[in-house]
């Protein structure tokens, strides 16, 4: 009798928990207290919840951390969990690591995956007092294991760089996939890279999804994508707005790759009016008749022709004296890396000029095989001093003004002209570019162009002949 009535008297564990679900707060907060202060470490974990979150109660936090560690003390992996983040975090306790490390180990004991991932983090830094790659892994691996998603990409970095583990590319990209698909736009952008160079069409698919949500380091892989024309058609235009958008969503880098489009489209721009003006010139010279009135010269100088121009001066066509910005922050370096150049052939050094790379006509001497251009790697550098139709005037402005003698200049079409453009030295960076500027003449400086063979290979038009 005895019995039943004490048996009777005691609280309902079930009676808590149900209360606590459906959302009667009051009421599971008094009968989840007395089962907590029998030692029930769900009631204690539950009494936590409501005292953090304010459920039939106010907020208080004191209270929380009280019964979560009495939850974590009876073995009660979110609480434990709880406890060990309150610790690293230093929120409502004084901050320690070494607290945090000994609840996340209590947790991670019961297969708690977040805190299986918060403990490796913490060997992986050091935080837990040690540094300790191998049982970081490890703990990672655990908990992508249980599907812990951001675990999943912590393994597949580390097996791709092989930190604590042996490196396997394989292993690495199937662990980012597992995340890449759970829609983690972290590992998106991450296999976009693994992929860049050996699958460029699904490398730009995972960019894309990855800045759909705004992923600010795929904005600027996707701007990259676009501007070299890796695996698409290049489009300065839309590089320039992924960039910016790159910008807006905090990736200050990408300002560096915004105003290297922006520049190389004004330099599109100058060199397509050049065209079209010597064009337009050539029609009106071939439209009017040369019947010795002089007629012909008075009507051309409208244009900006003088009559007295000599063949050396009509080469002379004017193009801005800039250089092209080098995207030298080491991140978006990195990054160019991986999307590869469209044409990549071995280093050339900042010393080795044009003409160890061409053999000459003796007869011209300074003039370099058709098609030589689009043998240089797109991505080193070479001086521009002239561009336009006469060789002959090309050839004067050499002797006139002293140039270096491996200058060299190449022929390409306009149309259905013939240019010539005089260019100086191969260069794979453009600070070796800047600084063989000092081999040219002061006098010509001015009219220079720092250019990459990229650009210049863009319009490129084999000769007819």
């Amino acid at each position: 009798m005895f019995s039943a009535v004490s048996i009777a008297g005691e609280p309902n564990s079930n009676e808590c928990y149900q209360l606590f679900s459906s959302a009667d707060y009051p009421d599971a907060r008094t009968q989840c207290q007395e089962l907590a202060e029998l030692g029930d470490a769900k009631a204690a974990f539950l009494l936590a919840t409501m005292y953090y979150q304010a459920l039939g109660t106010e907020e208080e936090d004191q209270r929380g951390l009280f019964w979560d560690k009495i939850a974590a003390e009876k073995g009660h992996p979110e609480s434990a969990y709880r406890l060990g983040l309150a610790y690293q975090l230093g929120q409502g306790v004084s901050q320690s690591n070494s607290q945090a490390r000994h609840w996340y180990q209590q947790a991670a004991l019961a297969q708690h995956a977040r805190a299986q991932k918060l403990l490796a983090s913490m060997f992986e830094t050091g935080a837990a007092g040690e540094k300790d790659q191998a049982r970081a892994y490890q703990l990672y691996l655990k908990a992508a294991r249980q599907g812990l998603v951001s675990a999943q990409l912590k393994v597949g970095t580390m097996l791709l760089e092989g930190r604590g583990v042996t490196a396997n590319r394989a292993s690495a990209q199937h662990w980012i996939r597992k995340a890449a698909d759970a829609g983690n736009a972290n590992a998106q952008v991450a296999m976009g890279v693994i992929l860049a160079e050996i699958d460029p069409a699904d490398s730009l698919n995972w960019y894309r999804r990855s800045a759909e949500q705004g992923n600010a380091l795929a904005l600027q892989n996707l701007a990259l994508v676009y501007y070299a024309g890796q695996g698409v058609e290049a489009d300065h235009m839309k590089a320039a707005e992924l960039a910016q958008q790159a910008i807006d969503a905090g990736n200050s880098e990408a300002s560096s790759l915004l105003n290297l489009i922006r520049l190389e489209t004004e330099q599109q721009k100058v060199v397509e009016l050049q065209a079209e003006k010597q064009l337009l010139l050539r029609q009106i010279r071939q439209s009017i008749p040369d019947n010795g009135s002089g007629e012909q010269q008075l009507l051309l100088a409208t244009f900006s022709v003088d009559s007295g121009l000599t063949q050396t001066s009509q080469v002379q066509e004017a193009e801005p004296a800039t250089a092209e910005p080098e995207a030298s922050d080491a991140k978006l370096s990195d990054v160019a890396d991986t999307l590869s150049e469209t044409a990549r052939s071995e280093d050339v050094s900042s010393q080795d000029s044009v003409s160890q790379a061409s053999e000459l006509p003796s007869e011209k001497p300074y003039v370099l095989a058709d098609g030589w251009v689009m043998g240089q790697p797109a991505t080193h550098f070479t001086i521009q001093l002239l561009y336009g139709t006469d060789e002959a005037g090309i050839l004067t402005y050499i002797d006139k003004y002293k140039l270096p003698s491996d200058v060299r200049y190449y022929r390409t079409m306009r149309g259905a002209d013939l240019y010539y453009v005089l260019i100086y030295g191969n260069y794979s960076t453009i600070a070796a570019a800047q600084e063989a500027v000092a081999d040219i003449p002061a006098s010509v400086r001015d009219g220079l162009w720092i250019r990459k063979f990229r650009r210049l290979q863009a319009f490129y038009v084999m000769p007819e002949s």
